[in-house]
């Protein structure tokens, strides 16, 4: 199991992806790349009403300052590209502190991201619950006529699903602006891919 195509495609969507913009995304050197755009806030107080828009702001602010201000972990990540060396680095040192800013910036962006999804949370596990069991209504129903699914739509389905989290988890580090409604599209694509799931699930005789 461990070894499987499936294990192995959640290693590489949910760790290695995100992973890989981490790590690769920094070396942008556009700082404008990784703010916060004007359109992408916006979108979110559009979508969500600038009360909400300002409380997500206000939660990611603080829950940067403490994971990662607070804690020491942002001041000690630039401790050793500030110290003074007596050889020169031919850069090296400023190249390393932009690399590291734009990290932060991205980890802070990702931070704000997952504040404005959480508003789609409660929702989306209401409807998710909602379309799984109407899948598996199905499913039955389909079972008690002999009928059958093909198991290669439970294959794809599982497979998008696991396209659509992977894809979730790496649009919070992507340096690009991700308006509001991406939020609403991904909710609906989850939930139709579960009810695809549910419906197709060891339905034969």
């Amino acid at each position: 199991m461990a070894n499987s195509r499936f294990v192995s495609h959640v290693r590489m969507w949910m760790l290695a992806a995100p992973l890989m913009i981490c790590a690769i995304a920094p070396f942008i050197q556009d700082d404008a790349a990784f703010e916060v755009s004007e359109g992408e806030q916006a979108s979110v107080a559009h979508v969500l009403g600038q009360l909400k828009a300002d409380k997500a702001t206000t939660v990611a602010n603080d829950r940067f300052d403490r994971w990662f201000v607070r804690s020491g972990a942002l001041r000690a990540s630039f401790s050793g590209s500030d110290a003074n060396t007596a050889l020169p680095d031919a850069g090296a040192s400023e190249f390393g502190r932009g690399w590291m800013r734009h990290f932060w910036l991205t980890i802070y962006r990702a931070v704000y991201r997952a504040a404005v999804a959480h508003y789609w949370l409660f929702g989306g596990m209401v409807l998710l619950v909602a379309l799984l069991n109407d899948g598996a209504m199905s499913r039955k129903i389909r079972a008690a006529g002999a009928g059958f699914a093909n198991p290669v739509t439970f294959h794809v389905a599982a497979h998008g699903l696991l396209l659509c989290f992977g894809f979730g988890a790496s649009a919070l580090l992507l340096p690009v602006c991700l308006l509001a409604y991406w939020w609403t599209f991904g909710v609906c694509l989850v939930g139709l891919l579960s009810w695809r799931l549910a419906a197709s699930f060891h339905v034969g005789k």
